[in-house]
């Protein structure tokens, strides 16, 4: 798993300050994690790679 892989291209948003924000903030949800970190909110396309992160984190 790279940290420095860009999981949302629209914001230039990395697998790792996904992970941080999830662990940080105790996120559950993709929505969640576009409010701490605008991941996923532009075109939407990211949301799926988002929600395996959180799976991940949260399991």
């Amino acid at each position: 798993m790279d940290r420095d892989e860009i999981i949302c291209n629209c914001m230039e948003i990395t697998r790792g300050e996904i992970i941080d924000a999830i662990k940080n903030n105790n996120l559950k949800t993709v929505d969640e994690v576009g409010d701490a970190t605008e991941a996923g909110t532009v075109c939407g396309s990211c949301q799926d790679d988002i929600e395996e992160i959180l799976k991940d984190v949260n399991a």
